[in-house]
């Protein structure tokens, strides 16, 4: 039996060059977000994996404490890549703790500011096959973040759930929204209690007014 405290959280974030505008309003989101999450009930462990057209992954079942978000924007959009190499290697890693040390609560959240131009070895449909496959056997829970696209839609083609994918726009604002909006949803899935992005949410996040 898996842990029923235990949460392993992976963010994938895009640190292309045009996340530049919003670089540190991405890196102050995202450290108050696993903040508050460390705060709260519960084991919690992070994994951070940042892309450009090159894939690093920063931090491997990480104490929050210890969690330092970094992003140097640079180089082109490598999403499909990215999504494929974090969750396949992030499912390796779960597989090898013993069942009773392995999280009940599998977190993955993908955050990009543009569309994919740079990936080599996943498909949009193997990445679509992969998320559907951790989504319905394992019961991991995907969430889509996207600026300057319609994050609905490229989230459907990667077999993430309409509900939990949002768009978001690329100013300091909304990315401040879309950050506390974040944390909302993880503490639901966190407490069984999974709710999808709200219509306010969204306005919040994509600045609509």
């Amino acid at each position: 039996m898996t842990d029923p405290n235990y949460t392993a959280l992976l963010l994938v974030i895009d640190r292309s060059g045009s996340m530049s505008s919003i670089r540190d309003d991405m890196v102050g989101g995202l450290t108050a977000m696993i903040a508050e999450q460390a705060a709260g009930p519960g084991l919690l462990t992070v994994d951070i994996v940042t892309f450009d057209d090159e894939i690093e992954h920063t931090h491997t079942l990480a104490d929050p404490a210890t969690v330092s978000v970094e992003l140097e924007p640079r180089g082109m959009t490598a999403l499909h890549d990215a999504i494929g190499v974090a969750v396949t290697g992030f499912g390796q890693t779960l597989r090898a703790l013993p069942e009773h040390a392995r999280p009940d609560t599998v977190q993955v959240v993908v955050v990009t500011d543009g569309g994919e131009n740079a990936s080599h070895e996943y498909t949009a449909a193997a990445v679509r096959a992969l998320v559907t496959q951790q989504t319905r056997e394992y019961s991991w829970d995907f969430v889509f973040l996207g600026a300057n696209q319609d994050a609905v839609l490229t989230g459907a083609d990667l077999g993430f759930d309409a509900d939990s994918s949002m768009t978001f726009a690329a100013a300091s604002d909304e990315v401040a929204a879309l950050s506390v909006n974040l944390g909302r949803y993880v503490t639901d899935v966190r407490k069984k209690d999974k709710r999808g992005f709200t219509s306010e949410e969204r306005t919040e996040a994509g600045g609509e007014r």
